[in-house]
């Protein structure tokens, strides 16, 4: 009889340990990393680099917004759990307004009027002091065509407490289905591969 009522004592008092250290343990990684949402802010800047067979071209773009989970652990940057970023195609501009003109016409910028990329996966590596290698995966979507495209980036938290993002990609405008801009009765032509450079800067 003794046995019978002594094991589900036990039994009890097992589960409850192990409900105990559980709920303790959860407390104490959330105490000690937690995400912090950071936006975008005046600084950050997107530019596309291009060709053409005449002359090299830039357009770039400082009004765009980002949004990003960033979780810290012992005030080292630890993951980024979310990223969501959103360019309207005509903020993306050069010095030439024809330029501007045939690149937003090509860009369908009337019918898709935003240039997306939402996070789906990233890994943070440390670099040097408050410096991190951030791989980035997620969903690129241009002129309503959406890729899984890999992003690779350099971290670095600021003395002011701000981010800096920054990284570069190749892309090919036929991957988008975004057919390159030509001028002067096709005398013109830019060519399909174009590089973005990303610069962001992030504040809590």
């Amino acid at each position: 009889m003794k046995k019978a009522i002594i094991t589900p004592l036990r039994n009890r008092y097992q589960s409850f340990m192990v409900l105990f250290l559980s709920t303790l343990c959860a407390v104490s990684f959330t105490q000690q990393a937690n995400a912090q949402v950071f936006k975008a802010i005046a600084g950050s800047k997107i530019e596309v680099l291009g060709s053409s067979n005449l002359h090299d071209w830039t357009m770039e773009a400082t009004s765009f917004t980002g949004d990003a989970q960033l979780v810290f652990k012992a005030g080292n940057l630890q993951d980024v759990s979310s990223f969501n970023f959103s360019l309207p195609v005509k903020n993306l501009k050069g010095k030439e307004g024809l330029l501007n003109t045939r690149a937003h016409k090509a860009l369908k910028a009337d019918k898709f009027s935003t240039v997306t990329f939402k996070l789906s996966a990233a890994t943070v590596t440390p670099l040097a002091t408050n410096q991190y290698t951030i791989k980035a995966t997620g969903a690129l979507t241009i002129s309503g065509v959406t890729k899984t495209v890999i992003l690779q980036a350099k971290g670095v938290e600021n003395t002011d407490g701000t981010v800096s993002i920054s990284g570069s990609r190749k892309i090919k405008m036929s991957e988008f289905e975004v057919e390159p801009p030509s001028f002067m009765l096709g005398a013109l032509k830019v060519t399909d591969d174009v590089t973005v450079n990303f610069s962001l800067k992030l504040k809590k």
